[in-house]
């Protein structure tokens, strides 16, 4: 007998009892459904906990602890050097960071605040055009421009009952706005006149308490990009030009170390920046612990999320089971409807099956009719049930999204419910299996009838 007259007899056997067919097919639909949605939502806790953590650039970064940072490593040349030698390292990042605001310019109500950081220029350069959002990086000489973290977002400052707040704002075009970047501070009912004049006391020029900037927002980083999310960047000429904006300042805002006469104390680093942060980036992700063992072995202390990332691939790993395993008792369920379908179906046909073989079918014609209808029950109820864990999965993101409880730390709407392709796949196939694997019992029943029994019991 052909293959494809075995796949017809089996069609037609099972469009022959379509109740019966339908209903076990159910059973599977409900089996195939729950494990698909049990370990989807399984994949969705564990993207949510990897994006909790990259927000912050954790997994794919190691911190190198300096001097007044814990450690006692300098960020100097020499050191960066021999960072950047060590085998899976992909970019070395000294950083200097301030707190700053950037306003709309005319709109000063709507601003973007956060970290901003400067970055050597070699640094900016490898910012490629995959970790763009949009725009792009900043060029060497110049000296007003700006890119944004790939988290940073805009927000209106508002008037409540307990003072100001602000309020995130959803579509916000940066492209179609101007900007300045606000030394020192405003106070809130301040009338907007802002200069210097002479001290009657005594007679010394009175600094001023802000400073605005114009400033061009270039672009916005993606969450390729290795500079931290949180931050703006800025070159090491804009960062020179605020330096000097920042000494006509009551207080200033770009130097926080403090005499005992509470004098700033100027940076010793010449005509360059002092950097007060260093960050190693790893090429490879799954390689972080390796990397940073190195790093250590080269003399650095560090501190990285290496640890977390792996308590969390444990712990996922303990919830994808847990939650598989659920899923599976409904397909034991199904298995057991499937053997009970098939069964009937044995007793109903004994005539069938004797005439069959009177007629010069083998064991294997028989067998393998059997196992096909009881894969087709599995195929179409995986079929079926991924259909519903898709729709399920839809409608649970969209109410999730529109409730506003699961939010990415970009503002992103969170999916609880993930299916990858490999996932759909996984579960048509895991219930063809089972569809097959439970029909071997029957058909090895109906391969054991005799033809001349299976005549005289019809």
């Amino acid at each position: 007998m052909k293959i494809r007259d075995r796949l017809e007899m089996a069609l037609r056997n099972l469009v022959r009892r379509k109740s019966r067919t339908i209903l076990t097919i159910l059973s599977v639909v409900i089996g195939a459904s729950s494990i698909i949605l049990m370990i989807a939502f399984a994949l969705g806790i564990n993207q949510q906990q990897k994006d909790m953590i990259d927000s912050f650039g954790g997994l794919s970064s190691i911190q190198i602890l300096t001097e007044g940072n814990g450690g006692t490593a300098k960020i100097d040349q020499a050191n960066i050097t021999k960072l950047k030698n060590i085998e899976g390292v992909g970019a070395v990042v000294p950083s200097k960071s301030f707190f700053s605001e950037i306003l709309v310019k005319g709109d000063e109500d709507i601003k973007i605040s956060g970290e901003i950081q400067v970055v050597p220029d070699d640094v900016i350069e490898n910012l490629s055009k995959d970790m763009m959002e949009w725009g792009d990086r900043i060029n060497k000489a110049d000296d007003d421009k700006i890119i944004l973290g790939s988290q940073l977002s805009a927000g209106k400052t508002v008037k409540d009952s307990y003072g100001f707040s602000q309020e995130p704002i959803e579509d916000f075009d940066f492209k179609t706005h101007e900007y300045i970047l606000r030394l020192g501070y405003k106070e809130m009912d301040d009338d907007g006149v802002n200069f210097t004049n002479e001290n009657e006391e005594n007679g010394e020029e009175k600094k001023a308490d802000y400073i605005d900037i114009p400033v061009q927002v270039t672009g916005k980083m993606n969450s390729k990009a290795f500079i931290n999310p949180w931050a703006s960047v800025i070159n090491e000429s804009f960062y020179k030009k605020l330096k000097k904006e920042d000494k006509k300042l009551t207080n200033s805002q770009l130097n926080q170390n403090f005499d005992m006469d509470g004098k700033p104390i100027e940076e010793k680093a010449g005509d360059g920046i002092a950097y007060d942060n260093l960050k190693v980036v790893v090429e490879d992700v799954e390689n972080l612990p390796q990397v940073e063992e190195r790093i250590r072995k080269a003399g650095f202390d560090t501190q990285s999320e290496a640890g977390s990332a792996e308590e969390i691939k444990k712990s996922n790993m303990v919830v994808t089971m847990i939650l598989g395993g659920i899923g599976s008792v409904a397909f034991i369920v199904s298995a057991i409807g499937i053997i009970n379908t098939m069964l009937m179906s044995i007793y109903e046909r004994q005539k069938e099956i004797g005439v069959m073989k009177v007629i010069g079918a083998s064991v294997d014609d028989v067998r393998s009719m059997f196992l096909i209808e009881s894969g087709f029950i599995g195929f179409f109820g995986g079929i079926v049930g991924l259909i519903i864990s898709l729709l399920v999965g839809f409608v649970i993101n969209s109410l999730a999204a529109n409730s506003g409880f699961f939010g990415s730390m970009n503002g992103e709407a969170s999916k609880i419910i993930i299916i990858p392709i490999w996932l759909s796949i996984l579960g048509v196939g895991f219930s063809s299996m089972v569809g097959v694997l439970a029909g071997y019992i029957p058909a090895r029943r109906a391969t054991r009838l005799s033809a001349i029994e299976a005549l005289r019991s019809n």
